[in-house]
């Protein structure tokens, strides 16, 4: 008959889910798990759904961590899910809705109990509670006589069910394939690995410095184990990344029922669901990232859950012991004929054969999800070290699919957090490194940017709106954050992309020149406040003093960013004067800016042309006996520029910077991970002690 919950608080009242929490001893098999596994209940997709799911089962899974290290009723339930799994991997047809449907069931139940153990008790008494037995004996204990229990470090096969419960969870995402029918099996399972895993972000909670190196889960995961699955689960992952299936309804979600009529009517709504199923992001893309974010973990969860798993996997242990980040970062298109045969690579433990993948199908997957916080760390990874998909990357056409995505979570920086800026601008940076792409940019025209609501601009390059959202960025950044990283990696992006500015829009032009004003003016005012001695009238953000030794170092930042924007408008004029007049007029309209900065080398340069062009107008002017106007200018530049000659110029090293990873990087991105999953999943952790774990995991 099953559970048949319609609403969660019914679950505090099912007599089968108190037993399991209760003092009975239930074998794996008694038939009691048909009955508690033909249930019908709609997973929390929300916060606040999981909060009443956690409000419902609270006071018996209170019961149940009292009881369960007496009865081993959780460790029952793995060998109940086990033998499902099996049955299902051994079936002829894994589609089987009857054992996907059990097996599914089973996997939400472990992973609701061990979510609540994750957060209330350390991994090791996790890890006890799994592996719990009881003794049965033939004769029912009496009132005055205890159960026999045992907690042994290695179950009868000489694993403990910590390892056989995550070896059942890869097998099932590894070798059943997805349908409809399995689609929700699929998800469990992952969450579950992530549940798992999230062990890490309790650590600190339960006083466990130095989880990594002693976690059986971790051990299990990272230490060989899987050695030959790992490249398989890495490219099942990927490829429900790249496949963007949309959800089918979950089994038993028209309400409660028997099973049979469950399944009826579930195949039902599998066959009817093809009109559903064709409205995915991309045949209607969200207006935002947040309807983003929401439809991907609400119409493809399966692709979301399955870019987390991957980030988690691939950013504990970052090295070449890590079996998940090395498939991951070495696998090879399966579209490229150069390679049709896999080779082993010698620098993968075990010279394990990389996985083979469909690029076309994981970029345009990452183009549509790149506003994402957890698909631009994704594509992060991918751009940054895999070279397969970073040579896709330069061959790809309509590159602007990437970059305007990324575009409008800088242009949005006042509504997104430091670390998804910080991400998003070094995605930016590692793309500018790109000869091709650098020169392609100013090719591609973009037309009505309704996002860009600053100003109108009704046709921009791609590679004017990546200059005017990113000085936006920097201005923003020097005004308010204040992140020497950030500015740095601000500038070293338009640094790269200098030397093939080519006909900057007059906007972009003019902002270009406007940030050097609204910078110098601020150094200006400064210095001009320290030597008058009133440092206490100085606004600057976070603090409405400053001691003078902070100015000094304000000062010093400001320093810096002007000269690397001087050094940009001179590589500009030095490679690409003749194809920016509307960047020399700009330069001729505030003239008088740059003769404060004559004492830096680079500014002659700029002075130089300032000098040349200014002498042309006026000698123009005075033959037409009066002031010119926008177009007479500009047809004056454009005389100049045709005699012009970039000899004249003193040469300076040509700007290249590259993007290199500090030192550690886990100390970074683990916690990072950490806490997109806990933002950016299916998974929602409601608990006041989940609200601490995750505001200590960023600390």
């Amino acid at each position: 008959m099953g559970i048949s919950v319609s609403r969660y608080s019914d679950i505090t009242n099912n007599e089968l889910v108190a037993r399991f929490c209760s003092t009975d001893v239930i074998s794996p098999n008694d038939p009691f798990w048909n009955q508690l596994l033909a249930f019908n209940i709609q997973l929390p997709l929300n916060p606040d759904e999981q909060l009443i799911f956690d409000s419902s089962t609270e006071a018996l899974l209170q019961k149940f961590l009292q009881n369960n290290p007496q009865t081993g009723n959780l460790g029952s339930l793995v060998q109940v899910f086990i033998t499902r799994a099996t049955e299902l991997l051994a079936a002829p047809n894994t589609d089987n809705v009857m054992l996907a449907w059990q097996s599914y069931n089973a996997i939400f139940f472990i992973r609701a109990v061990t979510k609540y153990l994750v957060e209330m008790v350390p991994e090791y008494e996790l890890c006890k509670h799994l592996d719990v037995q009881a003794r049965i004996s033939v004769n029912p204990p009496t009132q005055d006589q205890e159960l026999s229990t045992e907690v042994p470090s290695k179950l009868v096969t000489g694993e403990s069910r910590v390892e056989m419960l995550i070896d059942a969870l890869i097998s099932l995402i590894v070798d059943v394939p997805v349908t409809d029918n399995t689609y929700h099996l699929h998800l469990e399972s992952i969450n579950t690995l992530l549940v798992l895993m999230s062990v890490y972000m309790f650590a600190g909670i339960h006083g466990q410095t130095r989880l990594v190196e002693t976690s059986l889960i971790y051990r299990t995961l990272f230490q060989g184990r899987y050695s030959m699955q790992a490249p398989l689960l890495v490219k099942t992952l990927l490829n429900n990344l790249s496949n963007m299936a949309p959800a089918p309804l979950q089994f038993g979600s028209q309400g409660p029922g028997s099973l049979l009529i469950n399944i009826a009517s579930s195949l039902w709504n599998m066959l009817t669901l093809n009109a559903a199923a064709s409205h995915t992001i991309y045949t209607q893309p969200p207006l935002d990232r947040h309807e983003l974010l929401e439809r991907l973990t609400r119409e493809h969860p399966l692709a979301n859950q399955s870019c987390l798993l991957l980030l988690a996997l691939a950013n504990h242990y970052i090295n070449d012991d890590n079996l998940y980040r090395c498939a991951l970062l070495r696998c090879e298109d399966s579209n490229d004929n150069s390679s049709t045969t896999p080779q082993k690579d010698t620098n993968i433990p075990g010279q394990i054969t990389p996985p083979r993948i469909d690029m076309a199908a994981l970029h345009k997957a990452l183009c549509a999800t790149a506003g994402c916080e957890h698909s631009t760390l994704l594509l992060y990874l991918m751009l940054h070290s895999c070279k397969a998909y970073k040579r896709h990357v330069t061959n790809v056409p309509h590159i602007e699919n990437l970059i305007i995505p990324i575009l409008q979570v800088l242009y949005n920086a006042p509504d997104s957090n430091s670390h998804h800026i910080y991400m998003s601008l070094i995605v930016l940076l590692i793309l500018t490194e790109d000869d091709a792409l650098i020169k392609n940019v100013h090719l591609i025209m973009l037309k009505n940017l309704t996002w860009y609501s600053e100003r109108s601009v009704s046709e921009i390059s791609l590679g004017g709106l990546m200059v005017l959202v990113v000085v936006r960025a920097l201005q923003y950044n020097m005004a308010r954050v204040r992140d020497k990283y950030l500015h740095t990696n601000c500038l070293a992006a338009i640094a790269n992309m200098s030397c093939e500015f080519r006909n900057l829009h007059p906007y972009v032009a003019q902002r270009l020149i406007s940030l050097f004003e609204t910078l110098s003016k601020r150094r200006a005012r400064l210095c001009s406040e320290i030597e008058g001695g009133d440092i206490n009238s100085i606004e600057l953000p976070h603090h409405a003093e400053e001691k003078t030794e902070e100015i000094m170092e304000h000062i010093a930042v400001l320093d810096e960013v002007l000269r690397m924007l001087l050094e940009i408008v001179n590589s500009c004029l030095t490679h690409q004067l003749c194809n920016n007049l509307n960047l020399v007029y700009a330069l001729l309209h505030k003239k008088q800016l740059f003769q404060q900065h004559s004492h830096h080398n680079i500014a002659q340069n700029i002075e130089m042309v300032i000098g040349y062009f200014s002498t042309r107008l006026q000698r123009v002017q005075e033959g037409a006996g009066g002031e010119l106007g926008v177009t007479e200018v500009l047809q004056c530049i454009k005389k100049g520029a045709e005699q012009w000659s970039s000899d004249r110029l003193k040469k300076f090293p040509d700007l290249k910077f590259r993007y290199v990873e500090e030192d550690r990087p886990e100390e970074f991105f683990t916690p990072y991970v950490w806490s997109l999953i806990s933002s950016c999943g299916n998974i929602y952790w409601a608990s006041e002690c989940a609200t601490r774990a995750s505001t200590e995991l960023l600390a």
